[in-house]
């Protein structure tokens, strides 16, 4: 848990870096370090040198961060996959009874709408889980990354929802065998109880949302699909009725209640 908090941390100061680079500028400005003063606070050699530093010194230690949290998470990842994590209850005949729920994130594609996992799998609103790898596997399996992963934390996956524009927070039952992680879930079979509904328009990020609309996504090969968003009064005006749906219809079409 630890881990995903720095990550929080590192990625709301890259967000705010622009601000903090804008807000020493203008500081170093003030001091005469883009002037000729004769008499200057702060000598002007040392106002530019420091400012040097703060451009190769600050972007360096970003990196630095971000190469040490993921090599953590590749390590932790291997922990999971090796002999190093014991199962807590050794009979498959004999396993605890546990309520599995969460939150994850998805992308509405395709017509009519259905869900599309961040990984490109996609599901319904009552489905399980199919491994890709391997026929023989009814997921989960301990060794293998089948199975439909969940967040424990709803602000953990609206955290991760604000790092990728366009994926819907949804609320999610797991049922069937699982494995429980410090932040989440992976489980046989999934039933999705709700989508959330952004507060804003996922294209001009500052009306509220008042419709569906979809647009076709053009990729390689046969990678291309369609993407529903929510767009606002404004930004959904150029698009044809049929390409438009009501948030009662999307809920009817996708079996969820929408909140």
């Amino acid at each position: 848990m630890a881990k995903m908090i720095n990550k929080v941390r590192l990625i709301k100061f890259i967000r705010l870096y622009p601000l903090l680079a804008i807000a020493i500028l203008l500081i170093a400005y003030l001091l005469g370090a883009f002037s000729d003063q004769r008499d200057p606070i702060i000598d002007q050699q040392y106002l530019i040198t420091a400012l040097y530093l703060f451009i190769v010194v600050v972007p360096v230690a970003v990196i630095i961060a971000f190469l040490i949290i993921g090599k953590s998470s590749d390590n932790l990842f291997k922990q999971v996959k090796s002999d190093e994590i014991k199962f807590a209850n050794q009979d498959p005949f004999n396993l605890p009874k546990v309520k599995m729920g969460g939150y994850k994130l998805a992308l509405l594609t395709n017509r009519p709408p259905e869900f599309t996992g961040l990984t490109g799998d996609t599901y319904q609103a009552d489905a399980a889980a199919l491994c890709n790898l391997n026929p023989n596997h009814t997921p989960p399996v301990a060794q293998c990354e089948c199975g439909f992963y969940a967040y424990k934390d709803k602000g953990e996956a609206r955290f991760e929802a604000s790092i990728n524009p366009g994926a819907f927070l949804i609320a999610v039952d797991l049922y069937g065998v699982g494995f429980e992680y410090e932040r989440g879930w992976r489980s046989e079979s999934q039933v999705v109880k709700a989508l959330y509904l952004p507060k804003r328009c996922m294209r001009c990020r500052v009306l509220t949302p008042k419709v569906f609309v979809t647009t076709f996504k053009l990729g390689y090969g046969t990678s291309s699909w369609w993407q529903w968003q929510v767009r606002c009064g404004i930004c959904s005006s150029s698009f044809k009725s049929e390409d438009k749906l009501s948030f009662n219809q999307l809920a009817q079409q996708l079996k969820v209640e929408i909140r």
